[in-house]
Formats: C-alpha cells, structure tokens, sequence
C-alpha cells in the first residue's frame, strides 16, 4: 500500500505540511519576521500566479486549485534572506512564477527550478541591500516587534544599522566544531524524511549532496565532524529536500539523480570555501538545473547493460 497522495493538490498539501516544523523552529528563533515573510510571499504567489493564468487566457480556479502556488511562495519566504522589503518579495516571485514557471509554458514545463531563479535574481542584483544573516548566538530579529518588522518590510523606516554576522560564518572561523545553534534545520530533516517515507521525494538527491558537500569539506581541511556540522549551516538541509527534489527540474534516472546530488554539494561547498556569497545552495542548483539533460545521458552511458538470459 502506498501513501503518495494522489494529486497535484495532495502532494502540494502534503510539501506545505512537512514545511511547518522546520517553519516553527525557524520562527521560533528569529522571530515574527519569518512568520511576516511567509505570508507576503504566499501572497504575493497567489497574486503573480492569477496574473499569470489572466494574461495566458487560462481558466483561474483551475490554475489555482493545484496549489502550487502556495508551495512556491512558502519556500521562497524561507530560501529569501530575513528582513527584505516587499518589493524584493514580489519581484522574487515575479521572477519565479512569472517568468520561469509561466514563461515556460507553466507548471511542469520550467527548466530551472522557479524559487532558486527569483532568489538568484535578488541575490546577484541586490546583493548590496540585503541585511547580513542574524548571529546564531544572538538573532538580533528576535527582538523586533510586528510593527518594526512591517516599518522595515515596507521600507516606512530608516533601515536599521548593525554589524551581524553571517549563518556562514563558522565555515571561516574555525569554529565548526561547535554546537550548532541553528535549529530549523531539524525540523526540515524530519519534514523531508516524512515526504520521503510518503514517497512525495526520493533521497538519491539529498543523500549524494550530503555527501559530496561533507566530503569536499574535509577536503578543505575540516574534520568530519565539522563537515558534518557544515550541513546543519543556512538553509542546505532545506534546500536538499525541498528545493532539489523538485522532480520537474531534476534527472528521471536514479543515478542521474546521484550526480545532480553530487554536483549540487560541490558547488555549494566551493562557494562557501572560495566565494563571495555566504551560501552557494542557488547557483549550484540552477547550475545542476541546465545539465539535468547532460546527466541523464550519462547515467545511461555509466549503467551497467541488462543481461538477458535465454534457456539453451
């Protein structure tokens, strides 16, 4: 017996609800402007996404009812940094919906994955504007309350002045080996598991990014338990269940799926360890995206041909 939901709806409803824990903690830690960024950006997917089936002449409740809407603008409030205004949130989601899903032809069609598309857009083009990440010994975004979180959003207030440090940061400092104090990533573990286990997702992916990434970080020079603890960093858990398993924009083969893992944690790695970005989980899965055809060729040439016996 098989628990996979059965529809395009059922298996949305069933990515939003493995979301929530990992959602809960996030917001738990860095306060009510995760809770606020969700709800914009879920929004804001539901406006872009209307738009999008208006002007291609589509039926509304049709192209709203598969939901996947509300799975793109919940994932993109978590893959966008904390305290960005609403215009980066809707031009995120423009980008995502818009243009990648619906300029492709719509859902099932895109060649890059929609959510890492309108991140990679702020990322490139507002790299300056963007808040560093809340320390993880002090979420300085705890602090703020509805009101300043919303003054901040919608740009009503001068933007705040501060000197925090990136999620990233261990990775430069040595101190890999400490606790984590990063506690989402939990939450997204179990989620992602639970898709898993419903079989919504298929763990080839994220397992051969674990991998890779721990291996390539020991390479570096950290130890094991450090590369262990480099998985626990920003959002890479989340991004290995969430966002790299999107099964439209990743291989159709098994070991296809092993190589898209595999190229997805040694990009990331070699932008933490040599890049200017803190975290490189956007460009290597966009990067992974446009070879998905390459690597499914060569998970054909590499598997094994299938012996037929015949009776004498």
């Amino acid at each position: 017996m098989s628990w996979r939901p059965a529809t395009v709806p059922g298996i949305m409803l069933a990515v939003v609800l493995a979301l929530l824990p990992g959602t809960a903690l996030h917001a738990w830690q860095f306060g009510t402007v995760v809770l606020m960024q969700t709800a914009w950006c879920v929004l804001f997917a539901w406006l872009v996404e209307a738009g999008s089936l208006r002007l291609r002449g589509l039926p509304l409740r049709r192209g709203l009812a598969d939901l996947s809407w509300l799975v793109s603008g919940w994932l993109m409030a978590r893959a966008l940094p904390v305290m960005v205004p609403v215009w980066m949130m809707l031009l995120a989601m423009v980008v995502a919906l818009g243009i990648v899903k619906h300029g492709s032809g719509g859902l099932g069609r895109n060649r890059l994955n929609p959510v890492m598309a309108g991140l990679g857009v702020i990322a490139v083009c507002f790299y300056q504007l963007l808040y560093p990440a809340p320390s993880l010994l002090a979420p300085w975004t705890r602090e703020l309350d509805l009101a300043e979180v919303l003054a901040q959003q919608l740009m009503l207030a001068p933007r705040l002045q501060m000197d925090a440090l990136s999620s990233a940061t261990p990775l430069a400092t040595g101190l890999l080996d400490e606790a984590a104090h990063y506690l989402s990533w939990i939450g997204y573990l179990a989620g992602g598991v639970l898709l898993a286990a419903i079989r919504v997702i298929r763990l080839e992916i994220p397992l051969a990014m674990m991998a890779s990434s721990t291996l390539l970080c020991m390479l570096a020079g950290h130890s094991f338990v450090e590369g262990l603890h480099s998985l626990t960093l920003g959002g890479y858990l989340f991004a290995a269940f969430f966002i790299a398993t999107d099964p439209v924009t990743s291989p159709d083969s098994r070991l296809g799926r092993v190589l898209f893992g595999v190229l997805i944690g040694a990009v990331t790695e070699m932008v933490r360890e040599f890049g200017l970005y803190a975290d490189g989980l956007c460009f290597a899965i966009l990067t992974a995206n446009l070879l998905v055809p390459q690597l499914d060729r060569l998970a054909r040439r590499l598997r094994p041909p299938t012996r037929r016996w015949q009776r004498a």
